[in-house]
């Protein structure tokens, strides 16, 4: 899927080599996490020392996601979204408006409120 998406962007990304690599290297790391991290490291867990570095390397995949989000964003999806006269605003209130929604949908109340007692 992700790939998919990345394909999609090419068009308004490949101006910009950084977000391309970017791009590429979270494609191959998340694929990685996905599909071949526990059965290459689950040995790791053993030791307390080897779990740290476990979570070392984590930690760059987390920061390697996020530095990807934020060149995206700014090089590519802000300008678009300026463009198109969509301010950080409006992005912040349907973000919330969305937000709001799915915690209305996934409260407790909602699975144990029996709605056909009325």
């Amino acid at each position: 899927m992700m790939g998919k998406l990345i394909r999609r962007a090419e068009p308004y990304v490949s101006a910009y080599p950084e977000v391309v690599d970017d791009l590429t290297n979270s494609l191959n790391r998340r694929n990685f996490l996905v599909h071949h991290f526990w059965r290459e490291r689950i040995q790791e867990m053993i030791t307390e020392s080897s779990r740290a570095m476990m979570c070392a390397d984590l930690k760059a995949d987390c920061r390697l996601f996020v530095q990807t989000d934020e060149r995206l964003t700014e090089r590519v999806f802000d300008p678009l979204a300026r463009k198109r006269g969509i301010t950080p605003e409006m992005i912040e209130a349907q973000y919330a408006r969305e937000r709001g929604e799915a915690m209305k949908r996934y409260e407790p109340e909602s699975f144990t409120h029996d709605d056909d007692s009325a």
